[in-house]
């Protein structure tokens, strides 16, 4: 293999998994290791072997309650411990590349990391270095990073992410820093950290590659099992013309459809970092949204951007090891449930603080009675609309970051919606939803909460296994609607109240009185039949959905909505009508 070096540069690498297995490597010195050397590979390596947790080497608790009192709500209700648990067991190089990174780049030092460490190369692995090395593995678990490395997977070309991975190195180089690599191909994932790149020829398996990048890499070790940091078969190489890549210890190339995520913005990595964490990041991830679905070819997802153009997602667009994701910056996504769907469709959007899940519920949908459902999703929208039939029942849940409502930390509302006709539009604002329609509307909504302890911090069952989640209200677990009229619901006093826009200005500050359960700012005869055909339901088990709750239709406070509440809805009407 012939190495002619020339053009000098720095590069790093990143990714988000790692592949556990050692890599001995002695090779003699050679003008591809010198670069190295000069590059700072003898000493900005941290001498710890990539690992995973198990029985021998166990991740401590205090290690865990890092990671949880770091999270946001959203990112708690992806189930932490599971989240957590599936990190923690995959290994450690995103920790570790993402350490080194940092100390080379100065935002960090290596005695930060390891009492009395001068360089890198000084720490060892001990209980202290294994917090600090989790810790930055867990950035895997953090939306900002996680929807930013796999944005950079999802919407870039190969030929982009190539282009992306050189020039990065390119400029890091002309300023002495190292910057973070994910790589990934069928059945591998890994993460390193980028030093440099060099220009020259190598041939591997008979292809020619002009341009190194080189690595650090924390499954490289010598014969004695000791890190080693870099090796120039755990490099990667391109052909600059051809745009192909292969990383020899790796065996990857090209017939492995690699992908390659460049970050090398250090507020990124070290934003929930142990070590003075960034409290700003430079990158913008605010707009990156998750979009994902679970359903049959004859629905379509489009993504749609701020001009109206949509892009349709396919089978093949989606990511498999993203969970059959996609990662993009667009407005907002657009559903079409097309004719004859031949399975329960279910669709996930996700962004910083938003999640929004849609799920058909109906068994119409199976027998196809059920045609032609648009849905429109947006951050503080969801719009549905039936345009043929009636979609008998659709879940939704809309899961909120802590800060959105007033009322913090509620923030978590499941809905369903029965017997749509027509349209309806979920708009979340401060302190709750607002439901507008065209025409009659059948709705439950339960809005939950997250406890917290007097730090702020979210509280567990003693298992450790979910966290610790409960109803608004005990004695009325939901609000539920039956109206021809828009109505918000909103949460005063951890109780469910409903207001109305009687005058017409968008500001809905008219609250419904209790007995006014259809909500339309009357309390009448109407209301008394909507009691009466709610107690009957209930009397025979019927499966109908009647729109009426212990909030506005348990009239007499008794904890029942019956015959005596339509009784005393009639009597009230019947002295308004006097007046």
């Amino acid at each position: 293999m012939k190495k002619l070096l020339s053009v000098l540069t720095a590069l790093t690498l990143f990714t988000a998994f790692s592949l556990l297995n050692s890599y001995a490597d002695d090779t003699e010195t050679t003008d591809l290791h010198a670069l190295a050397i000069s590059l700072g590979a003898d000493t900005d390596y941290m001498n710890v072997v990539n690992y995973r947790h198990d029985e021998e080497r166990p991740v401590k608790w205090n290690v865990f309650t890092d990671f949880l009192w770091n999270l946001s709500v959203i990112e708690a209700c992806y189930a932490a411990p599971e989240s957590f648990s599936a990190i923690s067991q995959s290994g450690s190089c995103l920790g570790i590349s993402s350490l080194e990174v940092l100390a080379h780049n100065g935002f960090i030092q290596p005695s930060d990391i390891q009492t009395g460490a001068g360089t890198m190369n000084e720490i060892s692995y001990s209980n202290e270095t294994d917090r600090i090395i989790t810790n930055y593995q867990c950035l895997q678990g953090y939306t900002e990073f996680s929807y930013y490395e796999k944005f950079l997977i999802t919407d870039l070309t190969y030929n982009e992410q190539i282009e992306r991975l050189i020039e990065t190195a390119e400029n890091s180089m002309k300023e002495n820093r190292y910057f973070l690599i994910t790589i990934r191909s069928r059945g591998f994932s890994h993460a390193v950290c980028g030093i440099g790149t060099a220009d020259g020829e190598w041939e591997w398996d008979g292809e020619k590659y002009d341009k190194c990048i080189l690595t650090l890499d924390s499954n490289i070790s010598d014969t004695e099992g000791n890190a080693k940091g870099f090796s120039e078969n755990a490099c990667i190489y391109i052909n600059s013309e051809t745009r192909h890549c292969y990383i020899p210890t790796y065996e990857i190339g090209m017939d492995n459809d690699p992908s390659f995520a460049v970050i090398d913005d250090n507020t990124l990595i070290n934003h929930r970092g142990t070590i003075n964490p960034s409290e700003a990041i430079k990158t913008d991830t605010s707009c990156i949204k998750q979009i994902s679905r679970n359903t049959s070819e004859n629905t379509k997802l489009y993504a749609v951007s701020d001009d109206g153009s949509m892009t349709l997602f396919d089978e093949a667009s989606f990511s498999d090891w993203a969970g059959a994701a996609n990662f993009i910056k667009d407005a907002s996504v657009h559903i079409d449930v097309d004719d004859e769907p031949t399975a329960y469709p279910n669709f996930r959007y996700i962004n910083l603080d938003r999640w929004i899940d849609i799920e058909f519920l109906d068994d119409s949908i199976a027998n196809r009675d059920v045609y032609n459902a648009d849905i429109d999703i947006s951050d503080n929208n969801v719009y549905m609309k039936c345009n043929e039939g009636s979609i008998k029942e659709i879940g939704l849940q809309i899961r909120m970051n802590e800060g959105t409502y007033n009322c913090s930390p509620f923030f978590w509302w499941n809905m369903g919606v029965y017997d749509l006709a027509d349209d309806i539009d979920f708009e979340v604002r401060d302190n709750g939803i607002l439901l507008k329609s065209n025409g009659h509307m059948k709705v439950g909504l339960t809005p939950y909460c997250y406890q917290l302890d007097d730090d702020g911090h979210f509280l567990f069952d003693k298992s450790y296994t979910y966290m610790d989640i409960e109803t608004v209200n005990s004695q009325d677990v939901g609000a539920f609607i039956e109206s021809d009229n828009n109505i918000f619901v909103g949460i005063e006093n951890d109780e469910i109240v409903y207001y109305i826009d009687k005058n017409g200005d968008d500001v809905y500050d008219d609250k419904v009185e209790k007995g006014d359960v259809n909500c339309d700012g009357f309390i009448d005869a109407a209301d008394a039949s909507l009691v009466l055909a709610k107690y009957s339901a209930n009397s025979t088990a019927s499966s109908e959905y009647i729109g009426v709750g212990l909030a506005l239709g348990d009239y007499n406070n008794d904890g029942l909505v019956d015959a005596v509440d339509a009784s005393l809805i009639l009597a009230k009407y019947a002295e308004l009508s006097t007046v």
